[in-house]
């Protein structure tokens, strides 16, 4: 608690006002960056942007010209509040703070690093991005979500979990002994290679690292009994108002002390040296203020307005790995959990026929090294695929179809097309299986958007759901519901979607954990490979309190 009044004490008004004013800016410009990819996107028909959609974005020059334009602002947006808030801390620091002076000197130096900075600048962002996300909920970080789509993908097996790990504790290590770069080069125009020479001399010390160890646990204290007293006054509000829902309240006080909180752990670096405050800041702070609590308010109120309810799918129609992924058996085993959706995936043979199947390569699941497309239908059919220590043959959609309409066995259909055939796939299947999906009430899905345009002129919007492996757009007025990769879910992406009355769906939440996510933030659907874990994590989450779901969101937000 000494810590805690001593922090306040030293706190000032210019600081905090700093912070607000770099927060709303980063939140803005994250929006913007969200807008213009989405005018990129629609314009060209790229269906989405990700490693296995390369080849398609180049061969749009204007999508692919207009991305690393985008990413080059990005960079030099993060250069350049990074500067704000170095030369901005420095002015405090001297008594010399005035508004004018500061965007002039922020300007001076983004013009004489640019790139340089940006790149340096989001090296730091990247590495320091999960301690940022644990300690500071700030509206802007709860957005960037590549440090949990790094993670996903690092946990897959335990040999890229170790290794990635202890990649991280290399790269956390060089970015703390490098930490003085940005500041020498923005306040003393010291070059890169002098920078990172003062930097790794001055950090080499014992008493460096005893002062690191010193503050950081000082600011995980600060900030987390701050939010610890937001959870104890839902907690009081549980208790003493129930039928009051002030939930978004207390999210968006979350919201402001993460930037409170940010601006005392910078006051606390400097505690033994007096810091001013500017005159005429109280209004701009009020105003800040407001529009922060107010953003953050509308994002909390859209999320926490809705029950816990989400539709349960299986992901390829599997349950704790009990068969091959998108085969007849499988299909069998999980209907007996009662899953709402049975998520599944088709590709369209050589003769124009429909396969069951998810990889757009036989070689994983049947050992030849052969495309679907590239196969009669009758020829994949006589392929033995194992996976899962099961082993089966492939099954032919018409056949899936027809045993889950007797089951009553609604189904989440991907289909996966290829460069080649996503026209006809589309026209061929929408023909044959129109009437189908409407009457048994099946849902669609695709990568494409190319094919869920098409798909649209036959299939009705309700049942057609667009996939989007990365969060990187914001959602388009035609486009009825959204398959999310989990790692990439954030509130505010879930809140607009609410305040559109457009479906999140998200995929594949496996872990408890990630599944938690998942319904503190009050998704539509979630699919699935462990739907019987889900089933019993949607009971006890209902049965949450405002409370135990506001820690939830801060958990994992």
């Amino acid at each position: 608690m000494v810590v805690i009044f001593h922090s306040f004490k030293n706190f000032k008004h210019g600081i905090f006002t700093l912070c607000l004013l770099i927060n709303l800016i980063a939140w803005i410009g994250l929006f913007l960056f969200r807008i213009f990819s989405t005018f990129l996107l629609e314009r060209a028909a790229v269906p989405l942007i990700s490693f296995t959609n390369i080849t398609n974005i180049i061969k749009h020059p204007f999508v692919a010209t207009g991305l690393v334009i985008e990413f080059i602002v990005f960079l030099l947006l993060t250069f350049w509040l990074a500067t704000i808030a170095i030369i901005g801390f420095k002015m405090l620091l001297t008594e010399s703070f005035n508004w004018d002076t500061l965007f002039q000197k922020s300007l001076e130096v983004l013009g004489r690093y640019h790139l340089l900075g940006g790149i340096i600048t989001g090296v730091y962002l990247l590495g320091f991005l999960p301690f940022l996300h644990f300690l500071f909920k700030t509206p802007w970080l709860s957005n960037l979500t590549l440090t949990s789509m790094v993670t996903e993908f690092v946990s897959r097996n335990p040999f890229s979990l170790v290794g990635g790990q202890l990649l991280y504790i290399c790269l956390l290590y060089f970015l703390i002994r490098f930490y003085l770069v940005l500041p020498l080069m923005v306040l003393e125009n010291e070059g890169i290679l002098s920078s990172l020479k003062i930097s790794w001399q001055t950090t080499s010390t014992k008493n460096f690292w005893k002062k690191f160890w010193l503050a950081l646990i000082k600011v995980f204290l600060i900030t987390w009994s701050g939010y610890l007293v937001i959870l104890l006054l839902q907690v009081i509000a549980d208790w003493i108002l129930p039928t009051y829902n002030l939930l978004a309240i207390n999210y968006a006080l979350f919201s402001l002390w993460g930037i409170v909180s940010l601006g005392i752990s910078i006051t606390l670096a400097y505690t033994e040296v007096q810091i001013t405050n500017p005159r005429g800041t109280f209004l701009l702070e009020f105003l800040l203020i407001a529009i922060t609590f107010t953003l953050s308010f509308a994002t909390g109120k859209a999320l926490f307005n809705h029950p816990i309810n989400p539709v349960t799918i299986a992901h390829r129609g599997v349950n704790q790995k009990n068969g091959v992924p998108n085969t007849l058996e499988s299909l069998k085993k999980t209907i007996k959990y009662h899953p709402d959706y049975i998520e599944m995936d088709v590709h369209m043979t050589k003769d124009n026929k429909f396969i069951v199947l998810h990889d757009n390569n036989l070689k994983k699941l049947a050992g030849i090294k052969a495309h679907p497309e590239d196969l009669t239908l009758a020829e994949l059919k006589k392929l033995n695929v194992t996976a899962n220590n099961h082993q089966t043959k492939l099954t032919d959609f018409d056949t899936y179809l027809k045993y889950a309409n007797q089951h009553h066995q609604k189904l989440l259909i991907e289909l996966k097309t290829t460069p080649n055939n996503a026209t006809d796939f589309a026209n061929i299947f929408a023909k044959r299986y129109y009437a189908n999906i409407i009457e048994n009430h099946h849902q669609l899905h695709t990568l494409d958007f190319q094919t869920l345009m098409i798909l649209q002129n036959d299939i009705p919007k309700g049942n057609l759901n667009y996939l989007m492996p990365y969060n990187l757009t914001i959602p388009e007025e035609n486009i009825h519901a959204y398959g999310m990769r989990y790692s990439t879910l954030s509130p505010d992406f879930v809140a607009i979607n609410r305040q559109k009355h457009k479906l999140v769906y998200t995929w594949t939440p496996n872990s408890r954990l990630a599944i938690n996510k998942a319904l503190s933030l009050g998704v539509y659907g979630i699919v699935t490979d462990n739907v019987s874990q889900l089933h019993v994590a949607i009971k006890e989450a209902q049965h949450w309190s405002d409370a135990e779901r506001l820690l939830q969101v801060l958990l994992y937000s």
